[in-house]
C-alpha cells in the first residue's frame, strides 16, 4: 500500500516537472496578415521581406509571435478583411474599423503620393484638377487613399486605368502610354531603380509634381490587446533607434 502511494506521489512530481519545463519554453504564436503586394520598398513580396514587413515581424517577435505575411491586391484586402479571414492587415487608409472588428494601429510609416510626368509634359499641373484631361495610371482603388480633389478630377476624366503591379505604372510612364501616374513618390524610385538597367529609356528626364499632403499607413488588428502591444513596441522601436535603422536600410534602394 505505501509503495503504491509513493509511487503515485513520484508520478505526480514528475507530472508537474514536467509541466512546469513546458512552461518555462517559448510559446510562439502564429498570426497571418494580408498586404498589399506591389508597394516595395514598403513591402517586397517576391523576396517576403520590405520596410513594413520587417518592422511589423520585429514588434511582434518580442512576444513570440510568429507573423505570415499574405500578400495581395489592394481590393482584395478588402474582400479579406471583410470576411475576417485574417488576424489583421497593414498598408490601409484612415477609416472606421471597428465596425468590422478591427482595431486600428498608430501610423507604421507615412506615404508620399505624387504626380510624376516626363519632363517633356510636365508644364501646366499645379493642382489636381490639371489632370482631367490627361491619360492617368493610378495604383487599384486609389480613390479609397487619394483625397476628395482626386475623386472629383477623376469623375471628369475617362482616361484614367487602375493597376495592380505598380512597376507597369513606371513601365507605362518611360513608354508614353501615359502622360502622368500617381503613386508614392519611394515606391516609383524603387521601381525605377530596378528598371533603369534593362533599357535606356528609363534615364528620360521626369518631372515630380507633389500635389498631395503625406498620407499615414496604419496595420489593424483583430484583438485590441494585440494593437496595444503592437503600438507599444512601435514605439519602442522608434525610441531605441531600430526602427531607423531598418527603414535606412530599404530607403537607401528607392533614392
Amino acid at each position: 500500500m505505501i509503495r503504491c502511494v509513493l509511487s503515485c506521489v513520484f508520478g505526480f512530481l514528475l507530472l508537474l516537472a514536467g509541466y512546469g519545463f513546458a512552461a518555462d519554453q517559448p510559446f510562439s504564436r502564429q498570426l497571418e496578415l494580408i498586404t498589399s503586394s506591389s508597394i516595395a520598398p514598403y513591402v517586397i513580396a517576391e523576396e517576403n521581406r520590405g520596410l513594413v514587413v520587417d518592422i511589423i515581424r520585429e514588434a511582434l517577435s518580442e512576444r513570440d509571435y510568429e507573423v505570415n505575411f499574405i500578400y495581395t491586391t489592394n481590393r482584395r484586402l478588402f474582400a479579406e478583411l471583410r470576411n475576417q479571414r485574417v488576424d489583421g492587415a497593414f498598408n490601409l487608409p484612415p477609416g472606421n474599423y471597428s465596425e468590422g472588428g478591427y482595431y486600428l494601429s498608430d501610423p507604421v510609416v507615412y506615404y508620399q503620393n505624387v504626380v510624376v510626368t516626363l519632363s517633356d509634359h510636365a508644364e501646366g499641373i499645379i493642382k489636381v484638377d490639371d489632370l482631367k484631361d490627361k491619360r492617368l495610371v493610378v495604383f487599384q482603388n486609389a480613390p479609397l487613399y487619394l483625397p476628395p480633389e482626386y475623386a472629383r478630377m477623376a469623375a471628369q476624366n475617362p482616361h484614367i486605368e487602375e493597376v495592380v503591379n505598380q512597376q507597369s505604372q513606371v513601365q507605362m510612364l518611360f513608354l508614353e502610354r501615359a502622360d502622368a501616374i500617381i503613386l508614392d513618390k519611394r515606391i516609383f524610385h524603387y521601381y525605377l531603380n530596378q528598371l533603369q538597367s534593362t533599357s535606356p529609356i528609363y534615364q528620360a528626364p521626369y518631372t515630380v509634381h507633389p500635389l498631395f499632403n503625406s498620407a499615414p499607413r496604419y496595420a489593424i488588428f483583430k484583438s485590441a490587446k494585440l494593437r496595444d502591444l503592437f503600438n507599444q513596441r512601435l514605439q519602442t522601436l522608434k525610441d531605441n533607434g531600430r526602427y531607423e535603422a531598418i527603414a535606412d536600410n530599404y530607403l537607401k534602394l528607392a533614392e
